[in-house]
């Protein structure tokens, strides 16, 4: 048997079972858009697509003019990717180098850790505190000659963020050390600071974002990167090729053109929060403040956690917890969708809580 190289021996991925839960649950797991896009996007994106972009490969220069226009940066300073995953990726194949430390918060997104395994990297994880607070001196006093690359996903997943303050503060600490500083920006759309005015003040700042989100075409696969024009220019060394479609390309050119699909996400999301904030308190259950798309909800003293979660999952309503580890143990997360599906959850969450009672 061909062994695979040694650093990923021992990386451990679950594989997705997507194929079994589009269309027939309620997905409040995965911090995707929780409703289909509107039926007229789909069909005014159908009408742009023309037959001879389906067999050609992709020109994307009018996306890429479009997207610099959304995001306010010049087009040198931007690069479309399979997904803000793979953006990701790249950038710790462009730079990690084996034995050099990554820096990141814990809890936050899982594949900053498999992707420091996988490149040789030595984790250093800063922990948040149990009231969700992270005090900055914590990062800054763990940035060294040995540190090669920091990462602060903003908002992150624990619902909260930094201020932009205080990452210009990191991102000028890094920049002692030649450092970079990876600033993950997926829920951007859901909170109202970002650090892309850094961008043309530090050539250690590497920004990523996606569709995925609020733009909620997860599946299509596009991400993209900001960065000064030398980032870029590096980056592009390791890019897939063609790996925009032209058919991806169409929807996020609708979706720039048409900002207000992203908007109504957002509205529709706070709307959600406010409806499972005020059930939840009713059952004597506590939400976290949150500025993403999802929330974190501690239960009452006699909720079962685990049964809770499992005893959705039965009715076709899928949640992630308990989780384990400060500052989220023993937590359920919930995707948060519109006020009406909200309304919907609620109440399979109270049956299932009146069913157990009895």
């Amino acid at each position: 048997m061909i062994e695979p190289r040694s650093m990923l021996k021992n990386i451990s991925r679950a594989p997705s079972n997507t194929e079994e839960r589009i269309g027939k649950v309620m997905r409040l797991d995965h911090n995707e858009r929780t409703t289909s896009l509107p039926q007229h996007v789909l069909d005014e994106v159908w009408k742009t697509i023309k037959p001879e972009e389906v067999v050609a490969y992709p020109a994307l220069e009018a996306t890429y003019k479009k997207l610099a226009d959304f995001a306010g940066v010049p087009r040198e300073q931007l690069l479309m990717t399979y997904g803000s995953d793979t953006a990701i990726r790249m950038v710790f194949d462009t730079y990690l180098e084996q034995g050099r430390e990554v820096i990141f918060l814990q809890p936050t997104y899982g594949m900053f850790s498999v992707y420091t395994d996988m490149f040789g990297g030595k984790k250093v994880l800063i922990g948040y505190n149990e009231d969700f607070s992270l005090p900055v001196e914590r990062i800054l006093e763990k940035i060294g000659p040995a540190a090669k690359l920091v990462i602060i996903a903003n908002p992150n997943h624990t619902g909260t963020a930094m201020s932009d303050k205080d990452i210009e503060t990191i991102v000028r600490k890094a920049a002692e050390f030649n450092c970079l500083v990876l600033v993950d920006e997926a829920y951007h759309h859901f909170y109202t600071g970002t650090v892309v005015p850094l961008v043309k003040h530090y050539d250690n700042l590497i920004i990523i974002r996606t569709f995925s989100k609020a733009f909620g075409i997860a599946p299509l696969r596009v991400g993209y990167i900001i960065s000064q024009p030398q980032n870029i220019n590096n980056l592009i060394k390791v890019k897939l090729t063609h790996d925009i479609t032209s058919v991806s390309a169409k929807f996020v050119e609708y979706l720039l053109d048409h900002p207000q699909v992203m908007r109504d996400c957002v509205r529709d999301v706070e709307e959600g929060k406010a409806v499972i904030k005020g059930e939840f308190e009713k059952l004597g259950c506590s939400m976290l403040p949150s500025v993403t798309n999802f929330v974190f909800v501690k239960l009452a003293a006699g909720i079962d956690a685990a049964k809770l979660v499992k005893d959705l999952e039965a009715r076709n309503v899928w949640i992630k917890g308990p989780f384990k580890g400060a500052p989220v143990d023993g937590l359920i997360r919930v995707t948060v969708g519109p006020a009406a599906q909200m309304k919907d959850f609620m109440h399979h969450v109270r049956e299932v809580l009146s069913i157990r009672e009895r």
